[in-house]
């Protein structure tokens, strides 16, 4: 049996690792990572904030998503390596933004998930969209949360919810 043929060109040179830096509601991370690495393995896998879901892998349900300095972003299409030094929100961020933890509760309180793949991505969309507008109409929400998708169809709880969260946030 003959062996592998030895390459004309030397072999290319290992991935090189970086260190970055990332604060992650509110909390300071130093990561050793690789080029191809994407965000949400990162959080997912490193971090432990399994709350960010990567329910299609392919930046089309939106499950992924966080907020990356205040814009909404698909964590599973984020190379890792460009956000050192970034600020990063997850849906676990309730304790250090009373955004998220509004809508958390009133996506409870409107029964606005089932299987709840989506839900991370839905807070995280709606959180974007509050902080931009706070007091948005039904139209402005539907185009908020359009790059969600949810299996289970509790899209009219979404408005519901986010609705529910405007008003409280607005002190009503």
């Amino acid at each position: 049996m003959a062996g592998f043929p030895t390459p004309r060109r030397p072999l290319p040179e290992p991935i090189l690792k970086k260190t970055i830096t990332l604060r992650v509601n509110g909390k300071e991370y130093s990561v050793e990572v690789e080029p191809r690495e994407m965000l949400v393995d990162v959080l997912r896998d490193r971090l432990n904030l399994t709350g960010t879901k990567r329910p299609c892998n392919q930046a089309e349900c939106g499950g992924c998503s966080v907020l990356v300095n205040g814009q909404l972003r698909y964590s599973c299409h984020a190379p890792v390596i460009r956000m050192d030094g970034a600020d990063i929100l997850t849906v676990e961020g309730y304790d250090f933004d009373p955004v998220i933890k509004v809508l958390q509760e009133s996506n409870w309180r409107e029964d606005a998930s089932q299987c709840s793949s989506c839900v991370p991505g839905f807070i995280m969309a709606a959180t974007a969209l509050l902080k931009r507008n706070p007091n948005p109409s039904v139209d402005d929400i539907r185009r908020g949360l359009s790059g969600n998708l949810c299996r289970c169809g509790t899209y009219y709880n979404q408005i519901m919810a986010v609705q529910r969260a405007a008003r409280t946030l607005r002190g009503g």
